[in-house]
């Protein structure tokens, strides 16, 4: 019995926070490298958080406020970030992968360089967010509101984008599908030195 209560413990804390890490994250709102894994943020404001390069993977940031905050080369692998507020924030260099992503705002994000995949986000506002060099694999972006976007050397033959608004988006650099240069022409996005295949 005393064998079992030993390696329970020692696998649970594989898979949980470092309370140490989420108590400087609460007093400070900073923890670079941080690991929060499995941390229940639901709700919180963290507003102007710094989270360089921390591990949140399987978090719960649902309803949670990231506003202006820094997740540069963050770890949101299978996170819930449900009607989370993103707006204005650093999430370049992010591991964005299976994760929970409906009536979250991306508005004025920058996603340069993160690799996002298996997300389908309804609801999603991305708005004014840039993408550069951002790889993208089965997500699914429809119907979600990307007007003023911009897109720069970008593979769109991992994401969907039916229905999405990109009025005055910007595309550089990228290569496409026809149906999907076709969307972009449609709702009159500014494109250049774009492949459509």
């Amino acid at each position: 019995m005393k064998y079992i209560l030993i390696i329970a413990l020692f696998f649970s804390s594989l898979f949980s926070y470092s309370e140490t890490d989420l108590k400087k994250l609460l007093e400070t709102n900073i923890c670079q490298e941080c690991d929060l894994t499995n941390v229940n943020l639901s709700g919180k404001n963290l507003e102007k958080v710094n989270l360089t390069s921390s591990n949140l993977s399987g978090a719960n940031l649902e309803n949670t406020n990231l506003l202006k905050s820094n997740l540069w080369g963050a770890n949101l692998t299978n996170t819930n970030l449900n009607g989370a507020n993103v707006r204005a924030s650093n999430l370049s260099g992010v591991e964005l992968i299976n994760a929970k992503c409906n009536n979250t705002i991306f508005k004025g994000v920058n996603l340069s360089n993160a690799t996002l995949e298996n997300l389908k986000c309804e609801n999603l506002s991305i708005w004014s967010a840039r993408f550069l060099d951002t790889s993208f694999e089965n997500v699914d972006f429809t119907n979600a509101g990307g007007a003023y976007s911009i897109f720069d050397e970008i593979d769109f033959f991992g994401l969907k984008i039916e229905n999405v608004i990109f009025w005055n988006a910007k595309v550089s650099n990228s290569t496409m599908s026809k149906k999907q240069c076709e969307h972009f022409k449609k709702e009159e996005a500014i494109l250049k030195d774009v492949e459509c295949e």
